[in-house]
């Protein structure tokens, strides 16, 4: 799963992190989307929103036409190990010790 798991951006403004399925030259398929956000919490400091995409939906696969992508980028550890908690296998990548 990780190699497949990508953050996508689309035309719309959404960015999109799930695992990809199948790609081609016209359309992404990507296994549980969820919609990337930024939230405050009262003590006004940021923090990260992961929201499903298909709230309302069992389907679990997305295609997008690559016409409507922006970006295709790779996930940050820390993303990663969210998401692997909520929808994958929930082994999380510990973090490399500093060098001094």
């Amino acid at each position: 799963m990780d190699d497949k798991l990508r953050i996508i951006r689309l035309t719309s403004g959404e960015e999109i992190l799930g695992e990809i399925e199948e790609q081609n030259d016209e359309t992404i398929r990507m296994k549980n989307p969820c919609v990337l956000g930024i939230t405050m919490n009262q003590q006004g400091k940021a923090g990260l929103q992961m929201q499903p995409l298909l709230l309302f939906s069992d389907q679990k696969i997305v295609t997008f036409k690559t016409q409507h992508i922006l970006y295709d980028v790779s996930v940050a550890t820390e993303l990663r190990n969210k998401y692997n908690e909520i929808y994958g296998s929930g082994i999380v990548v510990a973090k490399s010790p500093l060098i001094t």
